[in-house]
């Protein structure tokens, strides 16, 4: 989940590095939402950790390596399933921050937290009903890196 404060940061960080982020950062100002294309300009000078790791997730998908990418994709309601799925992205989430370029903000970005959380519920309650919804969001979010990336039309 990338936050206005996070895009401000990021397009400071590109306008220090000498880029003109003006329009961007007018446009992330002025808006109530956060704006796909602003997401696209600061991964097209800056690649974001998230679409790394998502772009990750996919090749090791595409190289018979890990299934994870294809369990964020699919709807999973079987509860073996999602919980596995949910565990395994936190690992893979927790590896994949030690190389991160800010860990804290890639962290911030997949989730990490609100995936801690929920599966500590689950195994409070055995209630799938947030870990289902996660997933979706993180689905969401692969999405939108994706479309960001130019993996996905719009």
């Amino acid at each position: 989940m990338i936050s206005k404060q996070d895009i401000i940061l990021l397009l400071t960080e590109l306008e220090d590095n000498g880029i003109d982020v003006n329009a961007q950062l007018r446009k992330t100002i002025i808006s109530p939402t956060i704006s796909l294309d602003v997401i696209k300009f600061i991964n097209d000078n800056r690649q974001l950790d998230l679409t790394a790791f998502y772009e990750g997730l996919r090749k090791n998908y595409n190289h018979k390596k890990s299934k994870l990418y294809i369990s964020i994709v699919k709807e999973l309601e079987n509860p073996t399933d999602v919980i596995t799925t949910l565990s395994s992205y936190n690992l893979q989430v927790a590896l994949y921050s030690k190389q991160a370029q800010d860990s804290q903000l890639f962290l911030k970005h997949a989730r990490a937290k609100e995936v801690n959380i929920v599966l500590a519920k689950y195994y409070d309650t055995y209630d799938l009903t947030n870990c289902i919804k996660l997933l979706r969001l993180i689905k969401a979010d692969l999405v939108a890196c994706e479309t960001i990336a130019g993996r996905r039309e719009e």
